[in-house]
C-alpha cells in the first residue's frame, strides 16, 4: 500500500471520478436504505460480490453471443 503523504489531495482539480461511480453509488445507497442492514459492512461485501458476479456472467454472454 502506497504511503498516505503520497495520496494527498490539495485541490479538487486532483480528483477524478470515474464516470460510472454515481450510479453504482446510488444503487448501493437505495439498497441499503431498502434493506436496512444490521451489519453494514457484510451487507456492502455482499452487495459488491453480487454485482461483481453480475457482470462476470454478462461478460460471458456477450462473449457465447460473439461466437
Amino acid at each position: 500500500m502506497a504511503d498516505v503523504r503520497e495520496q494527498r489531495i490539495y485541490c479538487a482539480e486532483q480528483i477524478v471520478v470515474p464516470p460510472e461511480l454515481p450510479v453504482i453509488l446510488k444503487h448501493y445507497a437505495k439498497e441499503v436504505i431498502r434493506n436496512k442492514p444490521g451489519d453494514i459492512v457484510d451487507f456492502s461485501a455482499k452487495y459488491f460480490r453480487s454485482l461483481l458476479e453480475k457482470r462476470a456472467k454478462e461478460h460471458e454472454f456477450s462473449e457465447v453471443v460473439k461466437q
